[in-house]
């Protein structure tokens, strides 16, 4: 199947044309690239102030468990009257279902937003991916390259899709310097 694929992709070259092939190292090139990292540190920092907020929380679902455990050594007493127990008690019932309350949106805020965050950051990647394969198209087209290969690509059985390429050339180090030409001055 591959094969005739392979073999339909070459027809439109003449008997004496030989197709100028390519690879890259695509991986290579979203790791190293400027926007990736500027993505990473501003995802991390998402992160971080939800992890900051997280805990804040948790500190608060912290002092209802110490008002609790003194309010049930409190209940524990002896000399203490019906109606005061009986006070008390209510009490208790009631700090537990404002700390269980307030457990159940910390638990919910927190998955929400981290939910929130992982589509953002897949989007934001994708969005770097489709440039970089801009780029890569752009780049290959005016080096007149005919054909471009993923060498780090795996097919769906996690099998790499290119296993030899003849006279292939790398260009990874071309691409590296198109996208080094937006990046910042450091």
């Amino acid at each position: 199947m591959l094969l005739g694929m392979g073999a339909a992709l070459l027809l439109p070259l003449s008997a004496e044309e030989k197709p100028k092939t390519g690879v890259v190292h695509i991986q290579t090139l979203f790791r190293d690239y400027y926007k990736t990292l500027e993505a990473q540190a501003q995802i991390n920092a998402e992160r971080a102030r939800i992890q900051k907020e997280e805990n804040e929380m948790l500190q608060r679902v912290k002092v209802f468990d110490e008002k609790l455990r003194d309010q049930t050594k409190r209940l524990q007493d002896s000399e203490l009257e019906e109606a005061e127990r009986s006070a008390l008690s209510r009490d208790v019932g009631m700090l537990f279902q404002e700390r269980e309350a307030l457990e159940r949106l910390r638990k919910q805020s927190i998955q929400a937003r981290h939910l929130k965050l992982n589509q953002k950051m897949v989007a934001r990647m994708n969005g770097i991916l489709e440039e970089i394969r801009g780029i890569i198209a752009e780049s290959a087209e005016g080096a007149g390259f005919d054909y471009v290969f993923d060498v780090e690509g795996l097919s769906t059985a996690q099998v790499p899709f290119l296993l030899y390429a003849k006279d292939a050339t790398d260009i990874t180090p071309m691409i590296q310097k198109e996208l080094r030409k937006g990046a910042p001055a450091e």
